[in-house]
């Protein structure tokens, strides 16, 4: 063979296989599971042994757990970064939420998700929570790229009975819908159960040839009717399910994190049973932190955090995030990578064979590569806000390790330290058998050579746990009006200011 010849069949391979890693031969499915208002010490794996949380937690073990995974303060500016993969600040959707009746929504004329995946040969579905407008219907789910959209239009509403409060008066509105059409004949059926059998439904029906897209966005654990109602199916039985609560709402949203987490393993399972989860990346995330008190208070847990839902500090805005998939070199790893919700997109894109690039000048990063192969990633800051209304912001800087807050949300009165810790010797050990009998291990472990081991689990759970960083003698936080710079690696709960 000349020269030449083996020149260009050297060539040709190369290109077949650079071919091969950017565009797969089947495109995944793409699932995404969205909690509301869940605590960062809300789930199994932190190291609180409150509420269980077996399929959540198995989903982390199994796959990369997302240590400095950021999202934004509250449910609108979250949504949109995922979305578009930009800061809210490009949006006009930064600071506090859309309020029911509210003119605000997504740019027209800015790319989706959805209608970036459609062009990709997706086929996309939104259940449940949209939360990004809808004073026009061009402004509703099915008009922004979803091929269909059961669920709500506004930020919370009855776990029963699907009123939402119409821009903070006294009048109510059913806002459950079937792309533009009122859902009645789903009228007091619990919620997060009907998101459930609507996603195993989209599941069912899915054709084969194309991918899916997938987005549950459930109500779970946002307050409900009036931003107080916690609904579950059995309110009495919460008492003798969590004797260990004291807190008859903090019982109630056990119960509803718990409910949440069974939804988790319902979607997987079913997944596994249709052969979709081998080709399918499944994330889930919570679009923000809990609120412990105040507006819609729902009494989870940001513990040993600083600030709640709506402030600028770690409580509002370092979330749980838990990424699956069988196409993922590395698995089985806690990632210490700073993520921010907003990478989301151009991520997602390259793991369907799309050139990032081709997305512009967006804020979100690519983090394929860095999470598959468990390298560093190319973020090195993260703007978390700039609320010109309440005057505040925030600003990650140096790989994650120092944070600039500028202002504080209602004069700080919700900047201090909130929620249980769930480390007390009246709550049960963990159960680390649930884990493994769980919906969740049980399917991945069929389809995989490695399995998750307690020593493993326990392992986790201690690299985790930020217990070490406050305690019940430290100081209270200093106050942030003018101005704090923080040392997150060394005070994540954010005690004392750098000098």
């Amino acid at each position: 063979m000349s020269s030449t010849k083996l020149t260009l069949l050297l060539m040709l391979t190369l290109l077949v296989k650079e071919s091969t890693l950017q565009c797969p031969l089947t495109k995944p499915n793409i699932v995404v599971i969205i909690a509301d208002d869940v605590g960062h010490n809300d789930i199994g794996l932190r190291g609180s042994n409150q509420i269980p949380t077996p399929n959540l937690d198995a989903l982390g073990y199994n796959g990369i757990i997302l240590d400095k995974f950021y999202t934004q303060a509250s449910c609108t500016p979250s949504r949109a970064a995922f979305l578009t993969g930009n800061y809210p600040i490009r949006t006009g959707l930064q600071g506090t939420p859309i309020v029911a009746g509210q003119n605000r929504s997504l740019p027209r004329g800015m790319p989706v998700m959805p209608e970036i995946f459609k062009k990709l040969g997706y086929e996309t579905h939104l259940v449940g929570k949209w939360h990004l407008g809808s004073a026009y219907r061009s402004s509703t789910p099915t008009n922004k790229g979803f091929d269909t959209h059961f669920g709500y239009w506004n930020g919370f509403l009855g776990y029963f009975d699907y009123l939402t409060d119409f821009n903070s008066t006294k009048m109510e509105g059913f806002d459950l819908h079937n792309r533009l059409e009122a859902a009645w004949s789903d009228l007091g059926k619990y919620a997060t159960s009907l998101f459930t059998d609507k996603a195993v439904e989209i599941i069912d029906n899915h054709n084969q040839s194309q991918p899916m897209f997938l987005v549950v966005s459930h109500l779970a654990g946002h307050a409900g009717r009036d931003g107080i109602e916690l609904g579950v199916p059995d309110a009495a039985s919460t008492k003798t399910k969590y004797p260990y609560i004291s807190d008859p709402r903090r019982r109630l949203y056990a119960e509803i994190v718990n409910l949440l987490d069974k939804s988790v393993g319902t979607i997987v399972k079913r997944l596994a049973q249709r052969n979709m989860l081998e080709n399918s990346i499944v994330l889930f995330f919570s679009d923000n932190g809990a609120p412990t008190l105040g507006p819609y208070a729902n009494t989870g847990s940001n513990w040993p955090l600083r600030g709640i839902k709506l402030t600028n500090f770690e409580g509002a805005i370092r979330g749980t995030g838990l990424i699956y998939s069988p196409l993922l070199d590395r698995t089985g790893y806690v990632s210490k990578e700073l993520i921010h919700i907003s990478d989301w997109l151009p991520t997602f894109y390259a793991a369907a064979g799309g050139d990032p690039s081709d997305l512009g000048g967006i804020d979100g990063i690519n983090q394929w590569e860095a999470l598959s192969k468990n390298r560093p990633t190319k973020r090195t800051e993260i703007l978390v806000d700039i609320d010109e209304i309440n005057n505040m912001g925030a600003v990650i800087a140096h790989n994650g390790r120092y944070k600039l807050v500028t202002g504080v949300f209602e004069k700080g009165k919700f900047d201090g330290y909130y929620g249980d810790s769930g480390r007390s010797d009246k709550v049960p050990p963990y159960d680390i058998d649930a884990v493994l009998t769980s919906d969740v291990n049980v399917v991945i472990q069929n389809i995989t050579d490695s399995a998750v081991l307690p020593r493993r689990i326990r392992h986790v759970r201690s690299e985790l746990n930020l217990s070490w960083c406050r305690n019940e003698k430290s100081t209270p936080g200093i106050n942030c009006s003018d101005s704090c710079l923080f040392d997150l690696e060394i005070d994540p709960s954010k005690t004392v200011e750098e000098d």
